[in-house]
């Protein structure tokens, strides 16, 4: 059941195959430890009746495991029908060996056997398995009980359908507790798998009528370690704006956002003008500082709710959700002019740095949207760089732009 994650295999997660693999030595030990004690039993008086069928079933069950598991080794796949027929080998290898082995007045403790085949399949293989498990088991039980009746042992009908049913309460309370926890456990791997694209914003639901088990506590702990983990893997460490994954990812799911409403959407590509030059005349960490102090001009620059992120060495973008071109205008020239007129702390002194602004807007329609925009800005920045900086520059078809000063130009 959780083999069939949509995110398995981003997660590592075992599939149906290495499961049955791995339960095939726990079926070989199962299988041999109820023989060898059958035998000892036998042998020191405790149970009466032959124990010799044993030694061809229990061959027989280990031989058509083992077949089975070189063939899903090699395949590495095991279809639904595959698991079915093992749950169904489990049962006959059971009620075989009971119907061989034990008195009647034993039978009973063959359905206590066949749950640990229920086990097996409830814990890894979902409802289909798990039924066919119950199902098989009540189906052998009737024919045990039907055969010792027809050699004329005396059959209380009601007692036998009052043990059934008991069987059948435990079997499905079983099925039950499992398939939730399953279902939880799934619900956890898709959240982890979520995480490890960098997607934190998903919290694990705890269900009504929770149930207060190890799963819930990992669920909780999740939570809790959300917020920091988002912080570690989305934000710039230097700057403390969103890193290129965490402002793709917040892209992502404003224009999903813009796509329902069909509202506009403007990007800003930012680059500082000359920022080589700071690092080899004055140094590194004077860019580092640099780089923090224009991360909250940025921020300061821009409207509530815009969205800034460094995703390059010097390069930053702003989102602008609901902001259509002559907003984004508005916003960008803010930012240019504020950025003139900061002074930069330098372990020199202050400077002054200047920034160049390529602008793309859209009424967003479709989900590549997000993709255009960030190009488009990327072109005009390139257009405001080439024409020499410390300006911003408006994409269009054709790229015929919109300087600002210290220059008004327009490219054909």
């Amino acid at each position: 059941m959780l083999g069939r994650s949509p995110f398995a295999p981003r997660v590592g997660l075992l599939n149906n195959a290495e499961i049955v693999v791995w339960q095939a030595s726990r079926r070989l030990t199962i299988a041999l430890t109820i023989g060898v004690t059958a035998v000892v039993l036998r042998l020191t008086g405790v149970v009466h009746g032959p124990v010799w069928p044993l030694f061809a079933i229990i061959p027989a069950y280990l031989g058509a495991i083992a077949l089975l598991t070189v063939a899903i080794e090699r395949t590495h796949h095991v279809s639904r029908r595959a698991l079915m027929l093992l749950a169904l080998t489990d049962v006959a290898a059971i009620f075989g060996a009971v119907a061989l082995v034990t008195e009647p007045a034993f039978y009973p403790r063959s359905l206590l056997v066949t749950l640990i085949a229920l086990q097996f399949t409830q814990m890894f293989f979902g409802r289909s398995s798990s039924i066919t498990v119950v199902v098989a088991s009540i189906v052998g039980y009737l024919g045990l009980v039907v055969l010792a009746w027809h050699r004329g042992v005396d059959v209380k009908w009601m007692d036998e359908v009052w043990l059934l049913g008991l069987y059948m309460l435990v079997a499905l309370n079983g099925m039950a507790l499992h398939a939730s926890a399953n279902r939880r456990l799934t619900a956890l791997v898709d959240l982890f798998a979520a995480a490890q694209r960098g997607d934190f914003s998903r919290p694990f639901v705890e269900e009504r009528g929770r149930e207060p088990d190890g799963i819930t506590l990992l669920g909780r702990s999740y939570n809790h370690l959300r917020s920091e983990l988002a912080s570690m893997v989305m934000n710039d460490p230097l700057t403390g704006c969103l890193n290129r994954r965490g402002f793709d990812q917040a892209l992502e799911q404003t224009v999903a956002r813009a796509e329902r409403r069909g509202g506009y959407l403007a990007v800003l590509a930012i680059d500082i003008d000359h920022f080589k030059t700071i690092n080899d005349s004055i140094g590194h960490l004077a860019g580092d500082s640099v780089l923090r102090d224009l991360a909250g001009v940025l921020t300061h620059s821009s409207r509530g709710g815009d969205i800034v992120g460094r995703v390059g060495g010097e390069e930053f973008v702003i989102l602008l959700p609901d902001a259509d071109m002559e907003m984004a205008g508005v916003v960008a020239e803010r930012v240019r002019d504020s950025v003139r007129r900061h002074a930069f702390a330098t372990g020199r002194g202050g400077i002054t740095v200047t920034v160049s602004v390529g602008i793309a807007c859209e009424q967003v329609t479709d989900a590549h949207a997000g993709r255009a925009l960030r190009a488009r800005a990327d072109e005009a920045l390139y257009v405001a760089k080439r024409l020499g900086r410390d300006r911003v520059i408006s994409w269009a078809p054709g790229i015929r732009s919109n300087a600002t000063p210290p220059w008004t130009l327009s490219i054909g």
